[in-house]
């Protein structure tokens, strides 16, 4: 089981993080047609939600909200959580109560956390809306998951998910050191920065969606790179013992894919 961070925006693009101590981690950008557009506080309080659902009227969606999109217990709560930086939480949590989903001028959006007194316990610390990951109700019944489930309208999501693919791969330092309690090991000069080795780091989930080759990341549609040039200069690209015959009669020296686009 994967978790998986969904933004409605427009774009339609995903790629797969992994993190260390977890699996696979999916986020994907989905792209809506303008008729399904969620475009009022009103029509995104039908597709998201940031509130603990009534453990009596809905118990098996309240069961999922308390296993798998609650935030913490951190905070005052708990100032070791992993989360916390500087005694305070890198994820900006608890939120503060909102009446209703609002739209800030950014673009960004406030869901609806209201101080109802539905709460659930972790950890043995109560925890009420202020520490609930949004999200969406019927994917989160269908794959009983961690599904984070944002709605956005800004150019940030994009740069979010490309910063995902081009970061390139995790990297590990290590170093190789003398065992200090042999003491029938010979003292020798050593190169300490040549012993320390920059290494890429590969968890066990990474190698095996690796090992059976499913894809990284994908855009739909795809991205063509367009490389500029005047008219009857663009490169041409060839092996020294090609024949000059074979080199003329390809079709990219007639036309290139820009002057084909344009």
């Amino acid at each position: 089981m994967i978790t998986i961070n969904i933004i409605f925006s427009f774009v339609d693009m995903y790629t797969i993080e992994f993190q260390k101590c977890r699996l696979p981690h999916a986020h994907l950008l989905l792209f809506l047609h303008p008729i399904s557009k969620y475009p009022t506080v009103t029509d995104i309080d039908k597709v998201i939600s940031a509130e603990i659902p009534c453990p009596v009227m809905n118990t098996l969606l309240y069961n999922c909200v308390k296993d798998h999109m609650i935030h913490g217990p951190c905070g005052i709560a708990k100032k070791s959580s992993p989360c916390m930086k500087n005694g305070v939480c890198s994820r900006f949590y608890p939120k503060k109560f909102q009446p209703m989903t609002v739209i800030d001028e950014d673009g960004f959006a406030h869901y609806k956390r209201r101080d109802n007194g539905v709460s659930v316990t972790k950890n043995d610390i109560s925890l009420d809306n202020r520490y609930v990951v949004p999200y969406n109700p019927k994917l989160l019944l269908k794959y009983q998951a961690h599904i984070n489930v944002e709605w956005c309208n800004t150019s940030t999501s994009i740069k979010y998910l490309f910063k995902y693919i081009n970061k390139g791969y995790d990297r590990i330092t290590t170093a190789i050191v003398p065992n200090h309690h042999d003491v029938s090991q010979i003292v020798e000069d050593r190169d300490e920065v040549k012993k320390y080795l920059d290494c890429r780091y590969i968890s066990p989930c990474e190698a095996c969606w690796r090992i059976f080759s499913f894809p990284i990341h994908g855009r739909n549609p795809n991205v063509e790179r367009l490389f500029f040039h005047l008219l009857g200069e663009q490169s041409i690209y060839f092996k020294d013992d090609d024949d000059i015959e074979e080199i003329v009669g390809q079709p990219s020296i007639l036309e290139s894919m820009f002057t084909s686009w344009m």
